[in-house]
């Protein structure tokens, strides 16, 4: 593994890369940094360790372990130094690592005992397990102690019951708490909710569970807790709250032991400046010594203003604040790293923590940025605490982004699709101006005819740029303008009519598809691939499920028609598709479905999914979805792949629709017999052409 060099105080605040994954690794490559200071060791001792993909092998089937990386020079340089491994379930430390040293004596530990937390799962992700180790010997060697929480599968979202994201703290009574979040008590309404344990022997054995933050709407998800411990005795917890009501916003609440944070439904007070600038997602809060009380200083995966779009400065500011309540006000300050976020990036893994701390006379600041091929590194970079709080200067304009939060965008038909970014994958050679340009293309063909304002507030990109750039594409004879709301012009319609051209199967598989709609009277709907999405030619009926039409795409390995097309495509090809893809995905479990897929000829989702779910291809879920607007409606899924003379496939027709999951006769002896039929119709047909 790659270790980082001297970051020194660079001007660029690029920083040093600490860990770079290996061209073979599987995305996401590394996420989730967790730093600690070992100040009863040496104060320039410090121990990083952080979610390595590396350590899964090549294949994704080896056991994943945390690689414990030190510094013994207050974080300037590092090197690779132990690891941390489950040496109790024999699945593997797979998610969300905390490191902490023990601040006094704690029953059996010494001061100065480094203890360590992170998620235990399974390859198949079917458990998760916040698990707690420790270190007698400064982190080189490491001992399994207790587990604090048990869950189920790995996969966020209504109806699962998995743990997150441990912190460890020591309470003002001198006992060892853990913090965590938590979905396992959706049957009083919440969604996920930041609660704790508390262990009066060290933690060997722990005590009922404390609610901390929750909000039993069924959607709010309260998150990823941060405690410090401040010098006047008191606390404060820094959290996030995904879901449609606060869109990821950082909250911080205030304790005076550790323990009681107030009514859980009280989120205390918002990460928030004067004008509106908001943290969301990803929170760190760490305290540091500045003048006489010392300042409260945060960090997030993104800053946003109140119509929840990025701001300039985003990836590059901390918020600050002298008030040690966390009520503010809170001031930009720059921060000593500066990154393009994940709204620049396309990759939700850049940030998902942000470790502060404090070494001697300056700060250091620790993330996940983007690499390339889907893959994120961990960098970091020191500030001099002496030009730290020198205020950041941003306007707070608003600027081009993939996503204008968690929540999909709605279209005019009140459609939550939310399309792929265009610039999900853009590397950092890649022209902004460009990927900023399709990306508007893209919400007027998807919103028009819309005018200047309108499209500004639902983009995030400023009102004289979108003036700019369409009246560019006026000129060009892209987009028409008709008293100020803007469309797209028909010379599109003879690109696409160009590209459709060049897949045969369109046309011939068209009344075979229409034919078979009527019969089942149900959506049906041909897709291929296309650079890693599923991209869908052709749907019967008008809008399809969830609303997706012709041109839409999804994830492919998250498609029940892309996964059938990938069980019928060489070993090698799928991978490659993966990769395109940026996927982050469990190879084992993905190529187990898709034997089963082969040697049925057909995919049957078993499970049912909502619109917006399948649509935002959710179908599998992902540990960082955030929160979707859910409807009533549920959808079911199979799908058959159209394969060419060498029995490869090209294509795949889909058929949706809500009653298979209360009528399983009625699709395994309907519906799946006439979709196969249907599909051997068409390769014959495409044989003989």
């Amino acid at each position: 593994m790659s270790g980082g060099t001297d970051a020194g105080d660079r001007p660029d605040r690029e920083g040093e890369v600490l860990y770079g994954p290996p061209e073979w690794a599987p995305v996401p490559g590394a996420m989730y940094p967790t730093v600690v200071r070992l100040d009863h060791d040496d104060p320039e001792t410090l121990l990083a360790t952080f979610e390595c993909y590396e350590t899964t092998g090549s294949d994704g089937t080896e056991e994943p372990f945390f690689p414990i990386y030190r510094s013994t020079d207050g974080g300037r340089t590092w090197n690779e130094f132990a690891e941390l491994r489950d040496t109790q379930h024999g699945w593997g430390l797979r998610y969300q690592p905390v490191l902490f040293e023990v601040p006094e004596r704690l029953e059996a530990w010494e001061t100065g005992t480094v203890l360590a937390a992170g998620n235990a799962i399974p390859a198949d992700r079917s458990e998760t397990s916040i698990d707690l180790y420790a270190s007698e010997d400064g982190g080189r060697s490491w001992t399994y102690v207790s587990t604090v929480a048990a869950g189920g599968r790995a996969v966020p979202g209504r109806g699962e019951s998995p743990v997150w994201d441990p912190e460890l703290g020591v309470d003002a009574d001198g006992n060892l708490v853990c913090y965590f979040s938590d979905e396992r008590h959706s049957g009083k309404g919440y969604d996920q909710l930041v609660g704790h344990r508390v262990s009066e022997d060290g933690g060997r054995s722990w005590g009922p569970q404390s609610i901390d933050a929750a909000i039993d709407d069924g959607e709010s998800r309260p998150g990823r807790p941060v405690v410090e411990r401040l010098p006047t005795g008191g606390y404060v917890l820094a959290f996030h709250v995904d879901g449609p009501t606060h869109g990821g916003g950082v909250f911080l609440k205030t304790s005076p032991n550790g323990r009681d944070w107030g009514e859980p439904d009280d989120l205390g007070a918002p990460v928030r400046t004067d004008d509106g600038l908001q943290l969301n997602e990803g929170p760190y809060v760490t305290w540091v010594p500045d003048g006489a009380g010392g300042r409260l200083v945060a960090a997030g995966k993104t800053l946003r203003n109140r119509h929840r779009n990025a701001v300039e400065g985003s990836g590059s500011v901390l918020l600050a604040t002298d008030d040690l309540s966390g009520e503010g006000p809170w001031t930009p300050v720059r921060a000593p790293l500066s990154f393009a976020d994940e709204l620049e990036t396309g990759h939700r893994s850049v940030a998902w923590t942000t470790p502060l701390v404090p070494v001697g006379d300056h700060l250091l600041q620790c993330t996940s940025t983007y690499a390339a091929h889907g893959k994120t590194e961990i960098r970091y970079a020191r500030e001099p605490l002496e030009t730290l709080f020198e205020p950041a200067d941003i306007a707070g304009e608003e600027r081009s982004s993939g996503s204008s939060g968690p929540a999909s965008r709605p279209d005019r038909e009140g459609r939550g699709f939310p399309e792929r970014p265009s610039g999900e994958d853009a590397e950092p050679h890649h022209v902004k101006s460009i990927v900023k340009t399709f990306e508007l293309l893209e919400a007027v063909e998807r919103e028009g005819p819309i005018g200047v304002t309108e499209l500004a507030g639902r983009t995030g990109i400023a009102k004289s740029s979108v003036y700019k750039y369409l009246d560019t594409l006026r000129h060009l004879g892209f987009v028409t303008n008709e008293d100020g709301q803007y469309a797209t012009s028909l010379r599109f319609f003879r690109f696409g009519q160009r590209v459709l051209s060049r897949y045969e199967i369109n046309e011939i598989a068209r009344p075979r598809i229409e034919t078979l709609a009527e019969r089942i009277g149900e959506t049906v709907s041909l897709l291929v691939c296309e650079a890693g999405d599923a991209v869908y030619l052709q749907t019967t009926g008008e809008g399809g499920p969830g609303g997706i039409e012709p041109g839409h795409r999804l994830p492919v390995h998250l498609s029940t028609g892309g996964k059938a097309i990938l069980s019928y495509l060489p070993d090698d090809r799928v991978e490659g598709i993966l990769e395109a893809a940026g996927a982050e995905v469990d190879r084992r479990s993905l190529r187990t479905e898709l034997e089963r897929a082969r040697d049925n000829r057909v995919v049957v989702d078993r499970k049912t999914t909502n619109r917006l779910e399948y649509s935002a291809g959710m179908l599998e879920g992902t540990r960082h979805g955030a929160g979707q607007q859910r409807v009533d409606e549920r959808l079911r899924r199979v799908a058959v792949p159209i394969r060419d003379g060498e029995d490869r496939a090209i294509a795949a027709i889909e058929v949706a629709g809500p009653e298979f999951g209360v009528d399983s006769r009625r699709l395994e002896e309907d519906v799946v017999p006439l979709l196969v039929s249907t599909g051997k119709s068409i390769e014959i047909d495409l044989l003989n052409r």
